[in-house]
């Protein structure tokens, strides 16, 4: 049988942690501000006090006393691949460290999802906030320039940001290792990528590998390129559908490690020999990389080292 309790009332007050814990409340406060400025012993003191009275600090009321809420929103394409995340857990733990809180959300890959949540977080008075790629909506980019807060841009190098930018030219990894691939003696490489028309890097990716075929004298075919969601099962897909189109393929340049071990996986199941019967790469470094048999030629992308910078910029 359902049953209904009512909402307790007297909230407990910041007074009520500095009585309990036997300090000041402007010890208090720092705790929940900067906690890296208290002493450890007196920092555990004080949380005990605080998980005791069930005290909840009111960004609300202490932003419009200091004009900071001591949170900096992120919003990223997903959370569903494992590349975001170590981006977004290094800079969870710099902005910890500095007594801010982190506020997350995904669009989907939508710049319309992108600039509605702009708008949703922005209504919560955020000290900064960090986005994920360069490619936003005319509405989003009003809503960031009017707000007047540190803004900075991660996925993809940009000559003009909206106000600061950290990352990699994926132009420039993708050409790389498609040249890579070149100088190993692999002719006829083939590219496989999330969709183009909703993820700038995996364009900017596409557009390095036609670039380096063409610099080493290789003629881009446009049939060796398949745009695919993201997923395991799907690498093991992309390429099969690619060996039905062109059987002389005899290397794939997957933007993604995840898709790349798909493929690999693929090949065991068939009993295909990597690189035998055909080499595969992928991008991201990511821990199945290494693990994968044989391991995995990729792209290393320092993304705990992008999420720290971003942070403390």
């Amino acid at each position: 049988m359902l049953r209904t309790i009512g909402r307790k009332t007297g909230a407990a007050r910041m007074e009520d942690v500095a009585r309990r814990a036997g300090v000041s409340t402007t010890t208090v406060s720092r705790i929940v501000h900067t906690p890296d400025k208290v002493s450890e012993r007196t920092r555990r003191r004080v949380l005990r006090a605080i998980t005791k009275t069930g005290y909840v600090h009111n960004l609300v009321a202490g932003s419009l006393a200091s004009n900071r809420t001591q949170v900096i929103a992120a919003i990223v394409p997903t959370i569903n691949n494992p590349a975001y995340g170590k981006t977004i857990h290094a800079m969870s733990e710099v902005l910890r460290k500095d007594g801010y809180h982190l506020l997350l959300g995904h669009h989907g890959f939508s710049v319309a999802e992108e600039e509605s949540l702009i708008a949703a977080f922005l209504g919560r008075r955020p000290d900064g906030m960090l986005l994920h790629g360069r490619r936003h909506s005319p509405g989003a980019i009003r809503l960031l320039r009017n707000a007047h807060i540190p803004i900075v841009e991660l996925g993809d190098l940009t000559g003009r940001p909206l106000d600061m930018v950290v990352s990699y030219s994926n132009f420039e990894a993708a050409k790389q290792l498609t040249a890579y691939l070149l100088s190993k003696g692999y002719q006829r490489i083939a590219f496989v990528c999330e969709p183009m028309r909703a993820s700038e890097r995996h364009y900017q990716r596409w557009r390095g590998y036609r670039a380096a075929l063409r610099q080493h004298g290789h003629a881009y075919r446009a049939t060796r390129v398949i745009e695919t969601p993201f997923g395991y099962h799907k690498g093991a897909e992309a390429l099969l559908a690619l060996l039905a189109r062109d059987p002389a393929i005899d290397a794939v340049f997957f933007t993604s490690d995840v898709m790349a071990v798909g493929a690999q996986l693929e090949c065991v199941r068939r009993g295909w020999d990597v690189p035998g019967k055909i080499a595969i790469a992928g991008f991201d470094d990511q821990e199945i990389a290494s693990e994968a048999v044989p391991a995995l030629t990729t792209v290393q992308v320092p993304r705990e080292e992008i999420g720290r910078l971003a942070a403390q910029m």
